[in-house]
Formats: structure tokens, sequence, C-alpha cells
């Protein structure tokens, strides 16, 4: 019992220091804020393009319109507006005058004529967002005049146009998470990650290389208590503050969530509760993970400025890999679970998209980095044992 009275009062000690330190503990608790705000503007905006594109005229440069009279014809009963196309048509896109531009070739009437392939040319620049959108809607319109095409012309010949397509295929989604969402919702892990990681790292800083500039820290030491005790009471002061932080943000992106997903915006994300609960029970080892090394840190660095900078990079680390995830899936398999961040951003990204995600997994990811946790607060103590630390070796 007195060993537990002494923790609490040090976290009682550091938890009302930070509380009285309201910029720092605003300026905290912003973060998380801001990127589920960012992360909204991204799917309002995207959405809303998508949305906008979808019912909106479409406006074509066509180079040599004179060669398919009758394409022109169909393009225009798609409600698609044909423009003369500019004297440079790869200069215009280039600079953007023009998102796309359809080039109809010398030949093309001829070889139309004769049924054979007529060639067409759509010069794009795929970088911007706008032009992809629009090219799709121009390309699925041009396969649609093709196949009318193609389908009369063995229709001219007394056959069916069936017999020239042996398969009937149906794509099925079975993903919850449909169109872009999926793709946004991967997004989610390092947000929420690079919140663990920074989400009271000022706490760790100002509790041990702040108090040690400050002098306070070799008086404090200085008490009746055994020093792996005033360690694990600093821990628990910034893994709750750090708890704090991922909880704003994970109620942050339910809220963002639910006004997307009630709004026009083309995009549909709404993961339930139990996801938002399911995260924060899989982020509890994790963030005692990042508290550990923190306080590890935070005792064998010489400054407060030093620190300040190796904490400063640290987040980049572990959140790379799901930066990299966004773009590049991968199977998850019960080796990954045992990576400290890598697993639960595997996990987190599975409970987000409300996909099932193995208990094998979650046990295997939770008990690796619990254990990792309770080894780095075991090398925490012992430093906290050495006469180094209050000269920052």
């Amino acid at each position: 019992m007195v060993i537990v009275r002494n923790i609490w009062i040090v976290f009682a000690k550091e938890s009302i220091d930070n509380l009285r330190d309201r910029r720092s503990l605003i300026l905290a608790l912003v973060y998380p804020v801001i990127g589920a705000l960012l992360l909204g503007m991204l799917v309002s905006f995207v959405g809303g393009m998508f949305r906008g594109q979808s019912y909106r005229a479409l406006s074509l440069p066509v180079e040599g319109a004179d060669q398919a009279p009758e394409l022109i014809n169909f393009l225009a009963a798609k409600g698609v507006n044909i423009r003369l196309a500019p004297v440079d048509p790869h200069q215009a896109v280039r600079d953007g005058t023009a998102d796309a531009v359809l080039i109809i070739p010398d030949g093309h009437a001829r070889d139309f004529a004769a049924r054979r392939p007529a060639g067409l040319e759509m010069v794009v620049n795929a970088t911007r967002l706008s032009t992809v959108i629009k090219v799709s809607r121009v390309v699925e319109i041009l396969r649609e005049y093709g196949r009318e095409v193609g389908q009369a012309r063995l229709r001219a010949h007394g056959i069916e146009p069936e017999i020239a397509s042996p398969l009937n295929l149906h794509s099925i989604n079975v993903g919850r998470s449909r169109n872009l969402a999926g793709f946004f919702l991967n997004m989610l892990p390092p947000f929420i990650i690079f919140t663990i990681f920074v989400g009271g790292v000022y706490l760790a800083i100002d509790t041990t290389s702040g108090e040690r500039e400050r002098g306070s820290l070799e008086p404090l030491l200085a008490n009746p208590v055994a020093r792996w005790e005033f360690m694990l009471g600093k821990a628990l002061a910034t893994f709750a503050f750090t708890l704090m932080a991922v909880l704003v943000q994970l109620l942050a992106f339910k809220i963002m969530f639910e006004v997307v997903a009630a709004g026009e915006f083309g995009i549909k994300i709404s993961p339930d509760l139990t996801a938002f609960m399911g995260v924060a029970l899989l982020c509890l080892p994790l963030i005692g993970f990042a508290v550990a090394l923190q306080i590890i840190v935070a005792t064998v660095s010489r400054s407060y400025k030093e620190t300040q900078t190796y904490l400063g990079l640290l987040p980049l680390i572990p959140s790379l890999p799901g930066m990299i995830l966004v773009f590049v899936p991968v199977k998850a398999q019960i080796w990954m679970m045992a990576i400290p961040t890598f697993g639960q951003i595997l996990l987190i990204g599975r409970l987000m998209r409300q996909e099932p995600a193995a208990w094998l997994n979650i046990a295997v990811s939770v008990g690796t980095t619990s254990l990792i946790t309770a080894l780095l607060l075991y090398v925490a103590a012992r430093l906290y044992n050495r006469d180094q630390m209050l000269f920052g070796a």
C-alpha cells in the first residue's frame, strides 16, 4: 500500500503541475482535433469534386471532329459540350488550360468506314484529380459508343451481339467501405499513431529533462521514495494525458465522420461506436510503449533541447508504415502483430473499415507490446537509479 501511495503522490503532483500549464495542455489537445478537421476537409473536397463532376456538363475540346461526325453526335447526345481544340493540345493540357483533349487522327473516317479499328487519342495530365475524374467519364462514354457500333455491325451480318460476349461479368463489391471511403479510413492509423507519440511527449520531457535543468529533480529524488516509484508515477501521468489526447482525437474523428456521412459529399464514411471503442482499447499498450520510450530518451539525454530533438523525430518512425499502407495494402500475418505500432496499424485499419479482426492477432499484438513495454519500463527504472541521470548522461 505504501508503494501505491507513493506512486499516486508522484502521479498527482505531475498531473496537477501539468494542469496548471494551460497553454501546453490546450496545444496538446488541439493537434488531435486538427488532424480530424484536415481529414474531414479532404473527404469533403474530394467527395464534392466527384459529386460535382457527376452532375456537371462535360466540356471536351476535340481536334479532327470532322473525321467522326457520328461520334461527335453521340457525345453531344450524352451531354458532352464539344469545343474546338487548342492549336497545341499537348501544351494546353500540360499548362492546365485544358483538362483533356480528344484527338481524332487523319484516317479515322477511312478506317471506320472500312470497319477496321479506328484510332482515337486522349491527351491528359493524370497528375490532376479533376482531370482523372473527367477523363474517366469521357472514356466510359467512348467505350459505350464502341460497344453500340460493334453490336450494330454484328447485327448487320446477322449475328447476335451476345455471341461475341462469351462472359457475362458482374462486379460485386464485398467491402464494407465503398468508393473512396476505404482509402480515407486507411489514413486514420497514421494520425492515431502520431498522436500516441506526441500527445504527452511534452510532459515526459518536462518531468525529467525539464526538472533536471530547473534543478528540482535532485531534491525531489532525495525524498524517502524509491526512484522506480518516481519514474512510474511520472510515466503514469504521461500515460494519462496521452490517453486523453487519443480519446479527444477519436471523438473528433467520430464527429467528423458523422458530419461527412450526413452530408452530400458523395462519400459515405461512418464507422460505428464499437469500432472506436475497440481502437481505444487497442491503443492502451501502445501508449505505454510510447511513454516508456519517451522516459528512457528523456533520462539519457544530456539537455532539454537534446531531448526535444530526439523525441521530435521519434513519432516519424512508427508513423511511416501507416503512410505506406495507405497506398500499398498488406495482408496481415501473425508475425506482423508482434511488431509494436505495425501490428496496431493493421488492426486499427481493419476496425475502422469494420472488417473482422482475428482474436489471435489482437492477443499477439496486445501481449507482445505489453511485454516490451514492461521491459522498457524496467530499463527506465534502472536508468533512474544511476546518479548520472541527475546530470544528463
